[in-house]
């Protein structure tokens, strides 16, 4: 089932800080990025994982409402009492709610992945000439398609 931007990105902050890490606005925007391809790509290009569409940024796919949600945190790391306001999809501190374990396993899977990585790490992986970035970039395209995501998944698998 789909979920927002934000409560996929409240699951990520909350994994990182349960190892007393700490994600940025940028490691979370493209880590979301991530799980969202791993999840159209497990799914056969069936469904996406966020509602939210992902647009072509400079520094690679960005959710707006997200960026909108955590530019205050600007370079620094963001807390989970960001997503205080989101209908959450956890039930306890690193447990999903039933309904939602699919979604959660894809998200800490893209956690363990690429969580450990540097935000510029990130965006250098997101910009890949193959990637829906830079597909929806070629194209002048401000929103990066299901159909682009899945190209961008069976091309990196």
């Amino acid at each position: 089932m789909e979920i927002s931007c934000a409560q996929g990105a409240e699951v990520l902050v909350r994994l990182a800080e349960s190892k007393s890490r700490r994600l940025t606005p940028l490691q979370v925007q493209k880590i979301l990025y991530f799980a969202n391809m791993l999840y159209i790509g497990e799914n056969g290009n069936t469904k996406s994982l966020i509602r939210n569409k992902f647009l072509t940024w400079k520094y690679g796919p960005v959710v707006r409402e997200l960026y909108e949600r955590l530019k205050r945190y600007e370079g620094t790391p963001v807390s989970s009492r960001a997503f205080i306001d989101t209908v959450t999809i956890m039930d306890g501190e690193d447990k999903p709610k039933k309904i939602y374990e699919k979604e959660f396993k894809v998200l800490k899977k893209a956690y363990e992945i690429w969580g450990g990585l540097h935000a510029w790490e990130l965006v250098e992986i997101s910009h890949w000439e193959e990637g829906a970035w830079q597909k929806s970039l070629d194209k002048k395209k401000q929103e990066i398609t299901d159909d682009l995501i899945w190209d961008e998944y069976n091309a990196r698998n």
